[in-house]
C-alpha cells in the first residue's frame, strides 16, 4: 500500500505532458498504472491488494478524463486571478432583504386602501335603483352593462352559427401576460364574477355591481404606478367579485363552479376578527333524510367559512352532548387545514335517535367556551354558538342567564332545518336575544347563502367604528375555488385511476383471446432495451399489473405523419435503422412468433410503430399532463364599511286581509365587501435573491402561527401533483430538521427559542445542526447552518435567511463592467454569449420590463440578450431598484425605460460567460481529425458542462442519447442537486468528482441510465474560499460500466488473474456516499439501494461505521388509506329492502308529527320527543365472481403499435378494481446512509475494510462458510468499490429505503402536533361596540300553533302503530 501516493504522482505527470500524442494516450488508459505485490493464490481468499489497484486505477483514470473534458484548469484559473472573496454579513443581508419586502409590503397596503377608500364613497353616491326600477327596466327592454367573466368570448363551435359569439355574451380583447400567470388580460377594465348560488339580477348584486364598476380607474391607477400588483379585487357581501384586470374564468357559465369570493381567506379575515365557534348539530330521531343531510351542509360550510386563527368544535347531541371526534372532547381545536378535515370526516358518519336534551347542549358549550375565555386560551376575541336543528319547545331562557347574560360575550345563531318546521319563535328568541341571527335552511340549494349570514353579524361591531379598518394578511394558499377541492381532486383521480383500470382489463383480456396460442419459451428475462419480435415491433416487458396501469397509454399518445412514415420505413428495413444508430440490436427473446395485429373496436388505428423509448418518455409525461397546476400566494385585505348607519326597510305587512308594503328606518351596520390584492409566493422570493444567499443558503417566511409561507422543504404538493391535506399549515418546526439522536417531533431548544423570537417578530440569530434531504428524501446530508431572522413591519411575518456554515459565509466577487470593457479593449460583450449551448436560470430576474405589453421575449436567454445589448449604448442607465408606486408622475407603459435591471447579477452573469467561453471551442485532445470529440466517445461520455453561481448554463455536445437533452432539465444552476452536492464534496476530498445516477423505479420499463459527475470550482484567497462554479459531464451508463469492467477483470503488472470482477465468484459493486450502486453486473442494479441486493452486507458496513444511519422524517407525508371496492351486485335490491324502507319513512313521519305538536313537551319542559329509528345503511357484499376460466398471460400480444409481452400471471376480475385510497396526513421516517470516508483512511493514506460472515449458521442442512467481502475507497470521487466473494453461498436478506408511518403510543393517539406550539394572536379584534344593541336585525321566525285535527290525526297514527 506504501507505493500508492507515488504511483498517482505518476499518473498525473504523465496526463500533464501536452506534447503526448493520442496513440499514447489511449494506451495510457489501457495498460496498468500501478504495480503492487502478487496476487495471493489462496481461492478462499479475496485478492485484497488488486480490489485496491483496482479501485485507485478507475478514480484516477475518470478524474484525469473529467478534468480534460470539463476544463477545470482553464475556468479555475480565470476565477482565481481576477475574482475576490467577499465575507458575509447575515444580519445586514437580512435587514436589507427584510427592507425591501416592507416597502413592496406597504404599497400593496397602500392600493387597497386606495380601493376601500373609493368603494365606500361610491356606494354612498350611487343611486339605488329598486326591484320595481330594474323590472321596468327589463319591460322596458333595457339591460345593465357590464363584463360578466363567465360570458366572455365563448363562440359557437360548430353549425350554422360556428364562429359567432354566443347570447349573452361578450366579446373583449386579451393579450397573455407572465405577470398574471400567462392568462389572457385585458387592462382597461375589470370583469365580474358571480357565484352560481347567486342571481344577477337581484336588487343588491345589480346596485352593486353598477356602482363598483367606477372602481376601474382606481384599479388603473394602481397597476400603473405600481407594476408589480397581481390581482386587485372587491369581493361584495352579496355574493360577485369585481377583479382587475379583466379576465376570463376557467369555468363557462353552465359549468359547475365552486367559487365564492365569500369564503376565501382573505375575505373571511378581513370581514370579521377571530372567533371560538362551537356548533351544536341535533340528532335526535326527527332529524333524519333531507333535513339530516342539509344539516350536514350547514355544518360543512360553517367549517368552510374558518381561517387558521380561529377555533372549534362540533357536537352533535340527542340525550348527551357528544364530540364528533373523540380526541377534541372538551376543548377547543385550532381551525387549521388538519383539525377541520377530522371534523368533516366526524360529521360523515351519524346517526339520529332518542331526544334532544337543549339544555345539556348549550351548558357543555357555554362552559367550554368560559373556560378558554378565562384562561386565555383561543382567540381571546369573538365567541359563538351555532345551534343546527329542527325545532327546539322552549327558549331555555335560564340557560342564557345563567352563561351569557348581561353582557353577552357569546353570540348564538340559529338554523332551523326543514320547509315543514311551523313553530320558529324559540329558535329565533335564542338568536335574537343573543345577538346573533336566526336562518331557515329549507333546501340544500339555500345552504351556503344561509350559513354565510352570520358573517356580516360579526364584523358589526368592525363596521360601527367606521374608522378602525383592519389590514390583514392571509397564511400562504393555493389559488383555487376551495381548500375541500383537495378532497374533490383527489376523487376524480381515484375515479379516473378506477376507469383507465377497467379499459385496460378489457383490452387485456381482448388481447389474450386472441393471441397465436404460442408462448414464449420464458419472457423472465425480456428487457425492453431494443427487442423487437419477429415482425419487427418494438416489445414491451411488463407484468399484468404494469399493463392495467399503463396499457392505455398506447391508445392516448400518437406520433405525427412524419414519424409514421419513417418509423414504417424502418420497420420494413431494420438494418438500416441499426446503422444509423452505429449499433446492433440483439434479441433476448428466444424465437418469438409473429402475432397477428390485433382489430380494435374503436376504430381504424394509426399504424406507425411506437419505440420503447417513446413508450418510456410517454410514462414519464402522463401524470404530468392531469396535474392541475397551482399558485401559491398570499392575499392582503380591508374590510369596506356601508358609510350609512341607518337604511330603509321595505316589510310586507298583512292588513285586513291584504299585504301592504311599508316602509320603515332601523339601524344598521352592513358590510359592503372586503378590498384586497394577491401576492404570488414566487413574488415575495424575488426579493430574496438566491445568487446573493448562494448554493445550499436559502430563504424563509414565518407567520404569527409559526406556518411558513415559503421554505426550500416546502412541499405543498404529494407525489400524484395534488393538494395534500395540510399544505398550508406546515410549522416551522417540521421542515428544519435538527440533527439529533431523539425521536420525532421532540423539540430541539435552539429551534423552538428561533421559532418564538420569530413569531413574535423579532431580530436575531442561532445556529445548529440540520438533515436536509436531497432526491426525494433518498439522501441526506448533515450541516451546521447559521440563522438570522427579522420581523416584517406592517405585517404578521418574519424572515429568517439560513447559511450554511464556512464557505456559506463567503461569495466570490467578479464582475465585468461592459463601458469600461468597451472603452479599454473595444470588446461587444455580447460575442461572449455566442452560440446557442447556454442558458440562464429561468427563474431568476436579471433584467425586465416592468409591464409585459412594453417587449415580448421567446425565452429567457432573448430577454437577457436583449438588455445585453442596451448596457452598451451611450445613455443606458442600471435601473437596480425595484419600482415603488409614485402617484405624482404615473408611469408611461410605452416608455422603453420603464424597466427594472439588477446590476450586480448582469455584471457577475458577463463575468462568468467571459470566463466560461472555452466551452465554445473544442478539445484540442483528439484520435480522429474528423472528430475532435472521437476520444471522448470512447468512453461513452454525451455532454460536458458548467454551471455558475450567476445562473449560467454552458454546455458542449459530445454524443447524443435518447432521452431529454441535460439543458432541458437542468436549468436552475445553484438549485440543481448536483451542484450542491459537488459544493459539499470539496471539502470532504477536493480533487473529486461527485457521481449519480437516476434512481431505479422497480417498473422494469426504464431507460438506459446516465451517470452524472461534477466537481465544484472554490475561488481561494486570504484564507477564505468560495464556490465558483461547478463543471461536470454525463457518461452512458453501459460505457461507464465497461470501463470499470475493462480495469477489474485484469490484473496489474501484466500478472494473470484467478479471480476478477468479470468471474463468477466474485461479485463487484461500486457504490455511491449514500449506499446507492452505481455499477454492477447486473444493468438491472443500477440506481438502487445496496441494501436491496444484501442487507447483510451493507448491515457489516453500518457495524464497521463506514456507513452512518441517519433517520430522517417527513412530517409533511401523506398516507393513503385503503377504501377497497364495492360489488354492483347489491344494486338488485329485494321487495322486502324497499318495504323496510317506507316503515322506516313513516316512522321518522310520525315522530315529525310528535315533534311539531309538542306532545312530549307537556311530561318535560326540558325534553323535545323523538322516537328512536334505524338508519338504513347500503351496505355492498362483494361477491363477483371472475368471469369463466382464468386467462393468463406470457405472451406476445400485439397492441396495434408495440408487441406487449406479458409475465405469467393470472388475470382475474380482482385485477380490474384499482385499490381506491383516502389521502391523509401522517408522518413517515425512513432510514438513511451517509459514507464515512475517514474509516477508509489510516492516517492520510487509504485503507480497506474487510469482512466475513457466517453463512447459514441457522440452517443446519446447509453447507456451513464463510463469505468475505473487501470496501475500498475510490480515489477522486464520492465512490466505494465493494467486492464480494461468492463462493459460499449464503442466505441473503433484502431492505429497501421506504418511508413508512411512524407509529404512536395508543395513549398518545388524541396528541395534536400542534397543538402546544406557541403562537401569536392577531394584534387587532374588534368584537364589541355599545351601540351593537340598537340594532334588531336577527332573521325572522314565525309562531303558528298546531290544530286540534292535526293533533288528534297523530294521536290516532300512534295508536294504530302500535296495534
Amino acid at each position: 500500500m506504501s507505493e500508492t501516493p507515488s504511483s498517482e504522482s505518476h499518473c498525473s505527470v504523465l496526463y500533464k505532458r501536452e506534447t503526448m500524442t493520442s496513440t499514447k494516450l489511449i494506451l495510457l488508459f489501457s495498460v496498468a498504472v500501478i504495480s503492487l505485490g502478487t496476487v495471493r493464490t489462496a481461492e478462499a481468499d479475496l485478492p485484497h491488494v488488486e480490489i485496491s489497484n483496482w479501485a485507485i486505477r478507475f478514480g484516477a483514470q475518470m478524474w484525469e478524463i473529467g478534468k480534460q473534458v470539463t476544463r477545470i484548469r482553464e475556468i479555475k484559473e480565470r476565477y482565481q486571478s481576477e475574482a475576490k472573496i467577499e465575507q458575509v454579513d447575515g444580519f445586514a443581508m437580512v435587514k436589507e432583504m427584510a427592507e425591501e419586502m416592507e416597502n413592496m409590503m406597504g404599497d400593496k397596503i397602500e392600493a387597497i386602501k386606495r380601493i376601500m377608500d373609493a368603494a365606500e364613497q361610491l356606494s354612498v353616491s350611487h343611486p339605488r335603483l329598486s326591484r320595481q326600477d330594474l323590472y321596468e327596466m327589463k319591460q322596458r327592454g333595457e339591460t345593465i352593462e357590464y363584463y360578466n367573466a363567465k360570458r366572455l368570448n365563448v363562440y359557437h363551435r360548430s353549425g350554422p352559427r360556428g364562429g359567432e359569439l354566443v347570447d349573452n355574451h361578450k366579446a373583449l380583447m386579451m393579450s397573455n401576460s407572465q405577470h398574471f400567470g400567462n392568462v389572457g388580460i385585458n387592462t382597461s377594465v375589470s370583469a365580474v364574477h358571480v357565484p352560481t348560488n347567486v342571481f344577477d339580477g337581484g336588487p343588491d348584486v345589480m346596485n352593486g355591481i353598477l356602482w363598483s364598476e367606477q372602481l376601474d380607474r382606481i384599479f388603473m391607477t394602481n397597476y400603473e404606478s405600481d407594476p408589480s400588483l397581481t390581482w386587485q379585487y372587491f369581493g361584495s357581501s352579496t355574493g360577485f367579485m369585481r377583479q382587475y384586470p379583466a379576465t376570463k374564468w376557467g369555468q363557462g357559465e353552465w359549468e359547475p363552479d365552486l367559487f365564492d369570493c365569500r369564503l376565501r381567506p382573505w375575505y373571511l379575515q378581513a370581514a370579521a376578527s377571530p372567533k371560538d365557534m362551537i356548533i351544536l348539530v341535533d340528532t335526535s330521531g326527527s332529524m333524519t333524510g333531507v333535513r339530516k343531510e342539509i344539516a350536514k351542509h350547514v355544518v360543512l360550510t360553517l367549517l368552510d367559512t374558518l381561517s387558521e386563527n380561529d377555533f372549534i368544535n362540533i357536537y352533535k347531541f340527542s340525550e348527551v352532548p357528544i364530540p364528533v371526534v373523540p380526541c377534541f372532547k372538551d376543548k377547543l381545536v385550532q381551525a387549521n387545514l388538519e383539525n377541520v378535515r377530522e371534523l368533516r370526516n366526524g360529521m360523515m358518519e351519524s346517526e339520529t335517535n332518542d331526544i334532544a336534551n337543549f339544555t345539556s347542549a348549550f351548558t357543555t358549550a357555554f362552559e367550554i367556551l368560559a373556560k378558554y375565555n378565562r384562561t386565555m386560551q383561543g382567540s381571546q376575541c369573538n365567541q359563538a354558538i351555532m345551534l343546527v336543528t329542527d325545532g327546539a319547545p322552549i327558549g331555555y331562557r335560564e340557560i342564557f342567564e345563567k352563561y351569557n347574560w348581561p353582557h353577552k360575550p357569546v353570540r348564538v345563531f340559529s338554523y332551523v332545518i326543514g320547509r315543514e318546521i311551523i313553530d320558529t319563535a324559540a329558535t329565533n328568541w335564542m338568536a335574537c336575544a343573543n345577538k346573533g341571527y336566526f336562518a331557515r335552511v329549507t333546501s340544500l340549494a339555500e345552504v351556503r347563502e344561509q350559513v354565510l349570514k352570520y358573517i356580516p353579524v360579526l364584523s358589526r361591531p368592525m363596521v360601527m367604528y367606521q374608522k378602525d379598518h383592519p389590514v390583514i394578511w392571509t397564511s400562504a394558499y393555493i389559488d383555487i375555488a376551495e381548500p375541500k377541492l383537495s378532497d374533490w381532486l383527489w376523487e376524480i383521480r381515484e375515479r379516473r385511476r378506477q376507469r383507465d383500470r377497467s379499459l385496460n382489463y378489457r383490452a387485456l383480456l381482448r388481447l389474450i383471446s386472441e393471441r397465436n396460442n404460442v408462448q414464449s419459451d420464458d419472457t423472465s428475462n425480456v428487457t425492453s432495451n431494443g427487442t423487437r419480435d419477429a415482425s419487427g415491433r418494438p416489445t414491451i416487458s411488463m407484468t399484468v399489473e404494469q399493463y392495467l396501469t399503463y396499457g392505455n397509454l398506447v391508445n392516448e399518445e400518437r406520433l405525427n405523419a412524419h414519424r409514421m412514415k419513417q418509423e414504417r420505413e424502418e420497420a420494413t428495413n431494420p438494418a438500416n435503422q441499426n446503422n444509423r444508430q452505429g449499433k446492433s440490436i440483439t434479441s433476448t427473446t428466444p424465437n418469438p412468433v409473429s402475432s397477428v395485429p390485433t382489430k380494435h373496436p374503436d376504430g381504424p388505428r394509426a399504424e406507425a410503430l411506437v419505440k420503447p423509448e417513446t413508450l418510456r418518455a410517454w410514462l414519464k409525461r402522463i401524470e404530468a399532463r392531469t396535474k392541475p397546476k397551482f399558485l401559491m400566494a398570499i392575499s392582503v385585505a380591508t374590510p369596506v364599511y356601508d358609510r350609512k348607519n341607518f337604511s330603509n326597510i321595505i316589510e310586507k305587512m298583512l292588513i285586513n286581509d291584504i299585504w301592504e308594503e311599508k316602509t320603515r328606518t332601523v339601524r344598521t351596520a352592513n358590510l359592503l365587501g372586503v378590498a384586497g390584492t394577491d401576492i404570488p409566493v414566487t413574488e415575495l422570493k424575488k426579493r430574496t435573491p438566491a445568487y446573493k444567499l448562494g448554493v445550499n443558503g436559502y430563504s424563509f417566511i414565518v407567520n404569527n402561527n409559526g406556518f411558513v409561507l415559503h421554505h426550500p422543504d416546502h412541499r405543498p404538493l404529494d407525489a400524484d401533483g395534488l393538494l395534500k391535506p395540510n399544505y398550508n399549515t406546515v410549522d416551522l418546526s417540521e421542515v428544519e430538521l435538527v440533527d439529533s439522536d431523539g425521536g420525532p417531533r421532540e423539540n430541539d431548544t435552539y429551534l423552538m427559542t428561533m421559532r418564538r423570537e420569530m413569531i413574535e417578530r423579532r431580530e436575531g440569530e442561532t445556529s445548529f445542526k440540520v438533515r436536509v434531504h436531497h432526491d426525494g428524501m433518498r439522501r441526506v446530508s448533515i450541516r451546521r447552518q447559521r440563522y438570522y431572522y427579522r420581523g416584517l413591519k406592517g405585517s404578521p411575518f418574519s424572515l429568517g435567511l439560513a447559511l450554511p456554515d464556512g464557505y456559506g459565509h463567503f461569495r466570490v466577487v467578479a464582475e465585468t463592467e461592459v463601458k469600461r470593457l468597451m472603452a479599454d479593449h473595444n470588446i461587444n460583450v455580447s460575442s461572449f454569449f455566442s452560440g446557442k449551448n447556454w442558458k440562464i436560470h429561468p427563474d431568476w430576474i436579471y433584467c425586465r420590463y416592468n409591464y409585459d405589453h412594453l417587449k415580448s421575449f421567446d425565452s429567457p436567454e432573448a430577454q437577457v440578450m436583449h438588455f445585453v445589448d442596451r448596457t452598451q449604448r451611450e445613455r443606458w442607465r442600471w435601473n437596480s431598484k425595484h419600482p415603488r408606486p409614485s402617484h405624482d408622475s404615473v408611469r408611461s407603459h410605452k416608455q422603453e425605460d420603464n424597466y427594472y435591471c439588477d446590476k450586480h447579477l448582469m455584471q457577475s452573469l458577463i463575468f462568468d460567460a467571459q470566463a466560461t467561453e472555452v466551452f465554445d471551442k473544442n478539445i484540442s485532445l483528439s484520435i480522429d481529425r474528423q472528430d475532435p470529440h472521437a476520444m471522448f466517445k470512447l468512453f461513452g461520455i454525451s455532454v460536458a458542462f458548467v454551471a455558475t453561481r450567476s445562473g449560467l448554463l454552458r454546455w458542449q455536445d459530445i454524443s447524443t442519447i435518447d432521452d431529454k437533452h441535460f439543458s432541458e432539465v437542468n436549468l436552475n444552476a445553484i438549485d440543481q442537486t448536483w451542484y450542491k452536492r459537488a459544493v459539499d464534496q470539496y471539502s470532504v476530498e477536493p480533487d473529486s468528482f461527485v457521481y449519480s445516477v437516476p434512481f431505479s423505479t422497480g417498473t422494469g420499463i426504464t431507460n438506459e441510465s446516465v451517470v452524472t459527475a461534477s466537481h465544484a470550482i472554490f475561488v481561494e484567497k486570504g484564507g477564505y474560499k468560495a464556490p465558483a462554479a461547478v463543471v461536470g459531464l454525463q457518461y452512458r451508463n453501459s460505457a461507464f460500466r465497461e470501463t470499470f469492467f475493462n480495469i477489474t477483470s485484469g490484473c496489474t503488472g501484466g500478472v494473470q488473474c484467478r479471480r476478477t470482477c468479470s468471474s463468477g465468484d466474485l461479485s463487484c459493486y461500486v457504490v455511491d456516499n449514500h449506499g446507492y450502486i452505481v455499477i454492477s453486473k447486473e444493468e438491472r442494479d443500477t440506481g438502487r439501494f445496496f441494501g436491496e441486493i444484501d442487507w447483510l452486507v451493507m448491515d457489516s458496513l453500518i457495524h464497521y461505521g463506514v456507513f452512518k444511519r441517519v433517520r430522517i422524517y417527513d412530517y409533511q407525508a401523506v398516507c393513503k388509506d385503503m377504501q377497497g371496492h364495492r360489488s354492483a351486485a347489491n344494486f338488485i335490491l329485494t321487495p322486502l329492502r324497499y318495504m323496510k324502507w317506507f316503515v322506516q319513512w313513516m316512522i321518522g313521519r310520525a315522530t315529525w308529527l310528535m315533534l311539531q305538536t309538542q306532545i312530549a313537551h307537556l311530561m318535560n319542559p326540558d325534553w323535545a320527543w323523538a322516537m328512536e329509528q334505524e338508519q338504513a345503511d347500503y351496505q355492498y357484499d362483494d361477491n363477483d365472481e371472475s368471469p369463466g376460466p382464468t386467462p393468463t398471460g406470457g405472451e406476445f400480444m400485439a397492441d396495434g403499435d408495440i408487441s406487449i409481452i406479458v409475465h405469467d400471471e393470472a388475470v382475474t376480475m380482482d385485477n380490474a378494481y384499482a385499490n381506491k385510497t383516502r389521502p391523509r396526513p401522517c408522518d413517515q421516517q425512513a432510514d438513511l446512509y451517509v459514507l464515512q470516508p475517514e474509516k477508509l483512511f489510516k492516517g492520510d493514506k487509504p485503507d480497506s475494510v474487510k469482512g466475513k460472515q457466517n453463512c447459514n449458521s441457522n440452517n443446519l442442512g446447509a453447507r456451513q462458510c464463510e463469505r468475505h467481502y473487501s470496501t475500498h475507497k475510490i480515489p477522486h470521487s464520492n465512490l466505494l468499490l465493494l467486492v464480494i466473494d461468492t463462493t459460499c453461498r449464503c442466505e441473503t436478506q433484502k431492505q429497501k429505503i421506504e418511508m413508512e408511518e411512524v407509529r404512536v403510543n395508543e395513549s398518545l393517539i388524541c396528541e395534536r402536533p400542534q397543538e402546544n406550539l406557541y403562537r401569536l394572536r392577531p394584534s387587532v379584534c374588534l368584537s364589541y361596540h355599545p351601540e351593537e344593541e340598537e340594532i334588531k336585525q336577527c332573521g325572522k321566525g314565525n309562531l303558528n300553533l298546531p290544530s286540534i285535527l292535526l293533533v288528534t290525526t297523530t294521536m290516532l297514527y300512534s295508536i294504530l302503530k302500535g296495534i
